[in-house]
């Protein structure tokens, strides 16, 4: 869908009601009274009209034009497409999540604050989080770690693996033990991969099953990928359930904060299962009934109902919040209430992750971008003051109150 598409439908008994974008008017956008004005906006640099949405021309060549109110009017602007930010004082955008401009093993990251005024989409060069071992790899999209030449994030066919540059990106070749010839793609080993339900992808490369891997099922005679439903009911992982001397086997076990019911299946503790309407199942998969009222949510670990949002029971800086790992669609409603950040010890280390990198600076405790306006008044910047922030003028204006020089 083009970007401009974000139209309000109103619905009106059975039929919607479709509202031009603001630009699409005459008032406010010139380019309007042309033949398709609507997808144009006004230049006034050369006094033409250009189309929306398109990089380049008048505006740097990877930025897009794009509209932006002053007032009441609507003005063009250039700005980054979306997926990419640009460094402060400059006008070049960069992709996220990738190196971009910056040094070996750094990337290039959002900053969330960083639309200003003007609608800059503004990025700083960051290091990747550190992962528990060398196994795994960091991912900046989502901020989680991934085991090496696994899928992990990628899209089916890549594997995950850390680049010339260090940083961890999706990667399939010719050459890789990993590749399948069929489709093109690579897969990890011992997954299912490109093979059919029952088969996994070997070495070699080969899809097969064979009886003395700790993934073969005896009740199925099929090879299942660890960790996954596999041969198992509802709520089951096909799992390593002990290592012997003599080796290891899988088994359907409950997924982890699931218990098993009457009816074999297990269920996330604290939804209803297959209880009644009033109840939620409770550890040893028996059914309980619901302990809180309306709006209040079960704190296991002190047997209480709080209200969301509440700082009790919770460690400082958190907040009582309903508990985000539950998928309504599939569990259904949760009941378990969980600590989550809310302020104090969580924001204190935003800002202490703040101070370490470049570009960005604290400052009344929130993050800011080194000279940007930030918190400043017109005509001031965020500067650094040997380890502290300050606002101070700009170049070209006249403190104290940094007005311009006429």
């Amino acid at each position: 869908m083009a970007p401009w598409v974000w139209l309000a439908a109103l619905l009106c008994g059975s039929q919607a009601v479709v509202l031009p974008p603001p630009w699409a008017d005459v008032r406010r956008n010139p380019c309007a009274a042309h033949p398709r004005g609507w997808l144009m906006l006004y230049w006034p640099a050369d006094g033409k009209c250009y189309t929306i949405y398109k990089k380049g021309h008048p505006c740097p060549e990877t930025q897009e034009l794009s509209p932006g109110r002053w007032g009441g009017r609507t003005v063009a602007e250039c700005k980054c497409p979306p997926g990419t930010a640009q460094l402060p004082h400059t006008t070049t955008c960069h992709k996220l999540f990738e190196r971009g401009p910056c040094r070996p093993g750094e990337y290039f990251a959002p900053v969330e604050e960083s639309f200003n005024k003007r609608g800059e989409r503004q990025g700083m060069c960051v290091r990747p989080q550190q992962c528990a071992d060398e196994t795994l790899l960091y991912w900046p999209a989502d901020g989680r770690c991934y085991y090496r030449m696994t899928q992990g994030p990628c899209y089916p066919g890549a594997l995950l693996d850390a680049g010339e540059d260090g940083l961890a990106n999706c990667t399939c070749s010719v050459d890789s033990p990993n590749y399948w010839a069929a489709d093109g793609g690579c897969y990890a080993h011992y997954s299912r991969g490109p093979c059919e339900k029952g088969q996994l992808f070997l070495p070699g490369p080969k899809c097969g099953c064979e009886t003395h891997l700790p993934q073969y099922h005896n009740g199925t005679n099929a090879c299942y990928e660890l960790d996954t439903i596999g041969p198992c009911p509802k709520g089951h992982l096909f799992s390593i359930s002990e290592v012997t001397s003599q080796g290891s086997k899988a088994e359907c076990k409950c997924k982890s904060f699931h218990a098993r019911a009457s009816d074999g299946a297990c269920y996330r503790l604290y939804t209803r299962g297959p209880c009644a309407t009033d109840e939620m199942i409770a550890r040893g998969g028996r059914c309980t009934k619901v302990p809180c009222a309306r709006g209040r949510l079960y704190v296991p670990e002190r047997r209480r109902c709080y209200r969301p949002g509440t700082p009790e029971p919770c460690p400082a800086g958190e907040v009582v919040a309903f508990d985000f790992e539950a998928r309504p669609a599939l569990d259904g409603l949760s009941h378990n209430g969980v600590c989550a950040c809310g302020s104090g010890a969580c924001t204190r280390r935003e800002v202490e992750a703040c101070s370490s990198r470049r570009w960005t600076v604290p400052y009344g405790g929130v993050c800011h971008i080194l000279h940007t306006q930030g918190p400043c008044p017109e005509g001031a910047w965020l500067v650094r003051d040997q380890n502290r922030a300050k606002c101070q003028c700009r170049p070209g204006t006249i403190p104290p109150d940094c007005s311009l020089k006429s």
